[in-house]
């Protein structure tokens, strides 16, 4: 079986055959999502990059990166033998509903389960929406789970008999002797897990909270220079939790209170959602949908200097006639490992993982291999928007790293192969690329127990990664 150690030393000597771009001691960059709507509350589809001004900690910041979250490569249906790792066009994106018992007061526990047994039925579709509930006791409680085959099951919204039967067995007196920072814990923990869930499925995710409170704990030990999100305890770790799942956080109150609406506003602003109050829940859900439909991700390149172990405040504004969410602040935790440890760390993590990774779009077509050859045909599809290029000297430069993994029933079979492309392109052939995507054909011999075959493309000068792992047959 393949070990991490031998996987660093192929994508080690992979990238030092690469031209990217990327200093090997570069600092990381910065990416935030944002999504735009006109005065209507409609999605604004057509932003460019110039159109965008972003500043970190007051600082004016250029935009390297700027892509439309429409994913071009999921625009047409699939065919025969043809898979991808995106969201297809018209499909909901990811949304888990996490109602909160802990933190709801038992009048609002009663009002939140009589709401969603009204309202959910109401929603347009239960694609890729998940339903779970926060006990009391802080555990979670999956009604409708993330993943497959629930994620397809459009129709369950309609059956609300799993949530009455919960709800009646989990609304009770809550247990005594629970703690300030016990309930901080199991609720961040709540949320950074659905989180992590979702980090497996294509499109942009969210999380809708319904709750009354954004619990939180002051750090005692150390004079406050700002509100909680500064320096309450454990907040850090949530945020960069979240932020490596890209997930955004959506507060719904159905009886807000000033304090509770401004902390969840807060709330809302570290993870780039929206706060709710009052509102039905298939409303709120059409407003996520609308977000994600005018969704930009852009990133940037600060100093060395920025990485402090503080939260950054992040600003963007535009001159078009649009409102813009973004998140607002981001944990600036140092990478000081050189930029080739970030690419192994990028790979060994795609590699390993259960899932497939969606942040660069893959669409492959899978065939057998010419004979008297044993193994596959592949034709890919590299998503060129989600891929970082370099303008240099008129030509916009890049390079990737492919692998392709065996794996059978336990997991991984032996080593990956391994390849590696330099991208010049001139400005006509980028915004070819941006149409069609980046080709490339392999013949990938298949070893004894092959089931599945998983690709792995990297992005050099970003350092991230997609997957997608198709049938050997």
């Amino acid at each position: 079986m393949m070990t991490a150690r031998n996987l660093l030393f192929i994508v080690a000597l992979a990238a030092g055959t690469v031209s990217a771009q990327t200093a090997p001691s570069a600092p990381p960059l910065v990416r935030i999502d944002v999504s735009a709507v006109d005065a209507d509350g409609l999605p604004v589809k057509d932003l460019k990059a110039d159109d965008l001004k972003v500043t970190d900690q007051s600082k004016e910041q250029r935009i390297l990166f700027f892509k439309k979250n429409d994913g071009i490569l999921a625009s047409v249906p699939l065919g025969a033998h043809e898979y991808t790792n995106q969201r297809m066009e018209g499909e909901p994106n990811p949304t888990a509903i996490l109602v909160d018992l802990k933190n709801l007061s038992q009048t609002d526990r009663i009002l939140a389960w009589h709401r969603l047994m009204r309202e959910l039925p109401k929603l347009k579709t239960g694609e890729s929406t998940f339903l779970y509930i926060l006990t009391l006791e802080g555990t979670v409680q999956a009604i409708h789970p993330i993943g497959p085959p629930a994620a397809d099951d459009k129709t369950w919204p309609q059956q609300t008999g799993p949530l009455d039967k919960a709800m009646k067995s989990l609304i009770h007196t809550p247990p005594a002797g629970t703690s300030d920072e016990d309930t901080v814990k199991k609720t961040y923990v709540a949320l950074e897990t659905l989180g992590n869930q979702l980090s497996a499925l294509p499109g942009r995710r969210n999380i809708v909270w319904i709750t009354d409170q954004v619990p939180n704990v002051w750090n005692e030990k150390n004079p406050c220079p700002g509100d909680w999100v500064e320096c309450a305890l454990y907040v850090p770790h949530l945020s960069v939790t979240l932020d490596h799942a890209n997930v955004a956080v959506d507060p719904l109150s159905y009886t807000p209170s000033p304090n509770s609406a401004h902390d969840m506003d807060l709330l809302a602003g570290l993870t780039g959602g929206r706060t709710y109050a009052e509102e039905d829940i298939d409303k709120v859900l059409d407003r996520v949908a609308v977000d994600a439909a005018g969704s930009y991700t852009i990133a940037y390149d600060p100093s060395a200097e920025n990485w402090d172990t503080k939260f950054h405040r992040v600003h963007v504004t535009t001159d078009r006639k649009a409102k813009l969410v973004w998140k607002q602040r981001y944990y600036a935790i140092p990478d000081t490992r050189p930029v080739t440890a970030r690419q192994q760390g990028a790979a060994l993590a795609a590699f390993q993982s259960p899932f497939d990774m969606s942040d660069i779009g893959i669409r492959a077509i899978v065939t057998p291999a010419a004979a008297p050859a044993k193994g596959v045909h592949l034709q890919l599809q590299i998503q060129t928007a989600d891929v970082m290029f370099r303008e240099d000297a008129g030509k916009f430069a890049g390079g990737l790293i492919l692998l392709l993994s065996d794996r059978g029933p336990s997991g991984p079979l032996g080593d990956p192969s391994v390849s590696d492309f330099t991208l010049n392109l001139t400005p006509e052939q980028h915004a070819a690329a941006l149409k069609g995507g980046i080709p490339v054909v392999q013949d990938h011999p298949l070893k004894d127990g092959t089931q599945k075959v998983r690709v792995i493309v990297l992005d050099q000068n970003s350092s991230v990664v997609g997957s997608l792992t198709v049938p050997a047959s």
